[in-house]
């Protein structure tokens, strides 16, 4: 083979493996992977560069060109399929999509609608991207070559880039600090935050070392339980104070709702739940944190257990056979209580049916199962209103109820038939002032206050509102806004620091009225209902909120955090009311630490050894 002929072949074979790359690059820039680790870094290339030789290799292993280009075809499109999905997931949640959370798939079809409000000409431009560099690697695709050389050369490359990439990254620090995070090196040996990992491997090593950091054996169960309790152990203990025991005996009525952010609460669209949070005890500044792609079951999941899910993977499907014997529902079903959880889907969305029964809630009840259709079931008073459903509620005191509301899911647009259907329930949302996506979630969250309204109507009628408990928490802010600079505005305009801070409060007859500025997260929920009911405060990553001697904090899982006089992201100060340089040096560290026994305590099954 002659020189001339060596360099067509070169062309030729670097005109398919280029499109593997490009395919990386386009998805890296699309999602501002630059503003973590810059686009023209060797390793991601590097890695997307090798995997693109091993994938053409196995295309050129067909003796027919026809066959090894419907083979390079099927190959791309799967890669394509993907990046497609991990775009419109950064587009929703601003973060990307690990393994495990494809077991939420089945939940995921809620977004089907939403998805279709994403398609701008900057989605178009990425598929046309995606496809073209697709279709110019199967043009590009060798004919008559060598292949005995060749496809050797190629996994000699692969094998080449693996052993090289992940020597390029920053070493880890030899002494662990706050800012070790930042560390190229120390991320990757972690995988902890989905936009870094990606933007620090590329789609396919993203994948591979995602999978193997899942099925790597944990042989560190030991000293992860260690650290833990000596994590405790530094905490200090919890002491009475004068809310201890205040709502012993008394029935509780749990509701987490679906997307009635701190702007949407208020006395035009939700007047029930506006005079119920003015009434009662309001925790003003309470945040809840996403750490997993699950929003919903994210907050259900640190709400009920004091602990937060994974940042890197699912808890619904894993951690199903754990114990959570300090769960909410587990702790009053010991103190006498009839536990039950109640929501639209049906258990197997987020593996319900065995993730409420690992909290302590005797039975998941859908009203999926109850009512004549998806829409009457999405109808959060059909909860009430179904006398099987409130029958389950109520039966045997004292009880102790969850629901979950879903009237107020996404999307808002007119697509959406709940939407519509709440529009038509309450036309004066019809606002042309506004986005008609506004008028939507406005519309919703009136289902769900009419939940509320109808809920006290019957708890008076049996008797049983002087006895009952009402604490209500969001899920999340309410990103299935899809214009975010007007849901910026209006989370702005209700005085938020953040866009996680999102209503929690707590409700009943004879309250005095308090309002709780202390920053709070999901997390301290449960610690603050066990101080409320008299029961042990465990435990957890969360603290009582009458607690004396926590300041208050909320921790998130980029490593940021916020407290009554400072916030950092991304282990950065973005503003600063009061911290000296010592106190924010002391509170990065032990975001990072919070994280690590966090996370312990889910990899070790903790509760399971200490629970006597």
């Amino acid at each position: 083979m002659d020189e001339k002929q060596l360099l067509r072949l070169g062309g030729s074979v670097a005109g398919a493996v280029l499109p593997f790359w490009l395919l990386d690059l386009t998805l890296r820039a699309a999602t501002g992977c630059a503003a973590w680790y810059p686009l023209y870094a060797a390793a991601p290339n590097l890695f997307s560069l090798g995997f693109g030789a091993l994938f053409v290799a196995l295309c050129l292993l067909p003796r027919r060109r026809t066959v090894g280009r419907v083979l390079y075809g099927l190959i791309y499109a799967v890669w394509a399929v993907y990046a497609v999905v991990q775009y419109g997931i950064w587009r929703i949640f601003d973060r990307f999509l690990f393994l495990s959370d494809f077991l939420f798939a089945g939940e995921g079809l809620d977004f089907a609608g939403y998805i279709r409000q994403l398609i701008d000409w900057r989605f178009v431009l990425v598929v046309v991207l995606l496809a073209a560099w697709g279709a110019l690697g199967v043009w590009r695709l060798p004919e008559k070559l060598p292949r005995r050389r060749v496809c050797p050369a190629l996994v000699v490359f692969f094998a080449l880039t693996q052993f090289v990439a992940p020597r390029l990254y920053a070493p880890v620090p030899e002494t662990l600090d706050w800012d070790s995070w930042q560390s190229s090196g120390y991320e990757y040996e972690n995988f902890s935050s989905s936009f870094y990992d990606l933007a620090l491997t590329g789609p396919y090593q993203f994948v591979v070392r995602d999978a193997y950091l899942t099925i790597r054996p944990d042989t560190d169960a030991a000293e992860k339980r260690a650290q833990v309790d000596a994590f405790f152990a530094e905490c200090p203990a919890h002491e009475d104070n004068e809310m201890t025991g205040l709502l012993a005996g008394k029935n509780l009525i749990l509701v987490q709702l679906e997307s009635v952010d701190d702007f949407v609460l208020n006395d035009e669209n939700t007047p029930t739940l506006a005079r119920l949070q003015r009434e009662g005890i309001n925790f003003a500044e309470f945040y809840t944190p996403q750490y997993s792609n699950g929003y919903t079951f994210n907050t259900e999941f640190a709400a009920q257990t004091g602990i937060y899910p994974y940042a890197n993977g699912n808890v619904a499907y894993s951690l199903s056979r754990s114990a959570f014997p300090y769960a909410i529902g587990s702790m009053l079903t010991d103190a006498g209580y009839t536990a039950n959880s109640f929501h639209k889907s049906e258990a197997k969305f987020y593996n319900r049916g065995a993730m409420h029964q690992a909290f302590g809630y005797a039975q998941y009840h859908s009203a999926l199962a109850y009512a004549e259709d998806d829409l009457q079931a999405s109808v959060d008073r059909f909860l009430i209103d179904c006398d099987e459903l409130y029958g389950a509620m109520v039966a045997d005191e004292p009880f102790a109820d969850f629901l979950i509301t879903y009237s107020g899911h996404l999307g808002y647009d007119e697509i959406d038939a709940l939407t519509t259907y709440a529009l038509e329930q309450f036309p004066e949302y019809k606002d042309d002032s506004r986005p008609y996506e506004i008028g939507g979630l406005f519309a919703k969250a009136r289902l769900t206050d009419e939940m509320f309204r109808r809920l006290l109507e019957r708890l008076e009628e049996d008797g049983l509102l002087d006895n009952t408990v009402i604490c209500v928490y969001d899920d999340h802010y309410a990103y299935g806004l899809t214009d975010r600079a007007v849901l910026e505005e209006y989370s702005e305009a209700a005085g938020g620091r953040l866009l996680e801070r999102t209503p929690c409060f707590i409700w009943y007859e004879g309250c005095t009225p308090q309002t709780v500025t202390k920053t709070l997260q999901t997390v301290d929920l449960l610690p603050t209902l066990a101080n409320l009911f008299g029961m042990e405060v465990p435990d957890t990553m969360g603290r009582d909120a009458f607690d004396p001697a926590y300041e208050g904090y909320a921790i998130f899982p980029n490593g940021g955090w916020l407290t009554d006089e400072a916030y950092a992201k991304n282990g950065q100060i973005v503003w600063n009311n009061g911290m000296t340089d010592a106190e924010v040096s002391e509170m990065n560290a032990f975001a990072r630490r919070f994280q690590q026994v966090n996370d312990a305590i889910l990899d070790t099954d903790y509760y399971a050894q200490t629970k006597e």
